[in-house]
This record gives C-alpha cells, structure tokens and sequence, in this order.
C-alpha cells in the first residue's frame, strides 16, 4: 500500500498510498499536536470549499504520525515559475487570488492567536539583542488583531497546479490578520540566500524573478482586499524577526537580520 517517496520536505515525506491517495509521513522530531492541528485545519478548510488535498485519515504508521491526503498530480507553482518564468506575472497575480479567497473565511483558532505565536517566536529568536526585540515587541503591540483564516506559510511550494491552484500544508495556519500573512509571503518571496556558488547571471535572475513576483503579488492582492501598503508594510518587521527561528540557511538569516536592522534605524530616525 505505502510506496515511494514522491516529495519531501523539512518536517515530512509525502509517498504513494494506494489508489488516488498520498501518505504524508511527519519527521520523529515533529510534535503529535502538530500533526492533529493540521489534519483538523485540513479538515475545516476543505469543508469550506478551499481546493485543497481532502484529509482522508489520521494515521500512525511504523511509529511515525501521519496523514493520508487526496493525491494532486501537478507540480507546484515554485516548479512552473522556473519552467515558465514568462509566465510569472500571471502566477504571481492568481496566488494572490488564491491567498486573499482564503483570507474571506473565518479562523479556525483563538483570536489574538497570530500575534501570540508571533510574540513568542520573536523573544526565541536568534540573532538578535534584547533591546532590539523589545523594540520589535512595542511595534507588534500595535498592530491589529484579526480574525481571519490566515495560512501562515502561502509560498510559491505551497501551491500546485493541476488545472485550478490548490494549497497544500495547512500547519502553520493561524487565526489572525491578513495583512500579516501577506506580509510573511511578502517576505519569504523577497529574501532568501541564493545558491551558493551560481553564476552571476544566475544570481540576477533570480533577483529580478523575485521582484517581479513580490511586486505583482502585492499589487493583486491590494486591489483585491481595498487595503494599502501602508496595512502591511507595518507587519513587514515583526513579521521578519518571528521567521528567524525557522530552519533556514544562514545566509537567509543574515539577509534577515539585515533587513530587520535597517527598519528598526527607520523606526528610531522618526522616518
């Protein structure tokens, strides 16, 4: 019944299950509640009619948790954007199609859920001092608490094609603001380490691919919602000092802590 490893990621491996289905199988080191939380957000989300993988079964297989998903069979949109660069004016604006209809339904946590998971990440963040993260902290203090379904992790990987855009993996998702989660996307578009030892060409493609996706992303997404940049750009800070307890390559971290510098020097310039 259980097949081949067909994908694979940090916290799991997706393999083959049987007919029209794929196992989802979590690393040993991922949290129980973290794989009931998903199943259930899973479960809630496609309930309301978001094309996602419908969550078939929570199962435990070999010791290790799992969940046995709807198979998809396109590849994803980070894949499609490399194959088709050409195309990724048209990406960038159906993501942000995709991400503002998630936006439009109800939560599935407690309120005030976002902000506190955010908070909690910032102070374990590394790389940072105390009066930086106080700073960062006073600002989070001020934003907006919502109630919307927010994805948490909406980047290019998270999205297939297979003739409609699907979502796929739901663990992160949170009860909160909006504009918050498309300023996460907003970020994970705009910063992250290039390869190591690419060719300058290289290196600039995937700068302007890059900026052509955040800006068309963002311009889609404000026309859509009615909100401004100035709803997001304020969530842009915080934002980026939660993500630096995520596994990412060091590099990645650095160009955070960077960009997170530069706004704090904004922040006390009075600018």
């Amino acid at each position: 019944m259980q097949g081949k490893v067909i994908g694979e990621g940090r916290t799991a491996e997706v393999m083959e299950y049987g007919e029209g289905t794929i196992l989802k199988l979590y690393r040993d080191e991922v949290p129980e509640h973290h794989v009931d939380l998903e199943y259930r957000v899973s479960t809630f989300v496609y309930e309301q009619g978001v094309l996602t993988p419908q969550p078939h079964e929570r199962v435990v297989v070999e010791g290790r948790q799992g969940i046995v998903y709807q198979q998809i069979h396109g590849p994803s949109l980070l894949k499609l954007i490399g194959a088709k660069p050409w195309l990724i004016t048209s990406y960038a604006r159906q993501m942000a199609a995709l991400h503002y209809s998630l936006h439009q339904l109800e939560g599935v946590g407690e309120a005030g859920e976002q902000k506190a998971r955010m908070e909690q990440n910032i102070i374990a963040a590394p790389m940072l001092g105390m009066e930086e993260k106080s700073l960062i902290l006073s600002q989070l203090a001020l934003l907006p608490e919502g109630n919307k379904l927010c994805h948490g992790d909406f980047h290019p990987d998270n999205v297939m094609m297979d003739k409609e855009l699907w979502v796929i993996d739901w663990m992160t998702a949170v009860t909160g603001n909006p504009a918050a989660d498309a300023a996460r996307s907003v970020v994970m578009f705009s910063i992250g380490a290039l390869p190591k030892h690419a060719s300058l060409f290289t290196k600039m493609f995937i700068g302007l691919a890059r900026k052509r996706l955040t800006s068309q992303y963002i311009r889609e997404y404000l026309r859509l919602s009615g909100i401004s940049p100035a709803d997001i750009e304020p969530w842009i800070l915080p934002v980026a000092a939660a993500r630096l307890i995520e596994w990412l390559p060091v590099p990645e971290k650095e160009q955070l802590v960077r960009e997170i510098r530069k706004r704090l020097r904004s922040l006390s310039s009075g600018q």
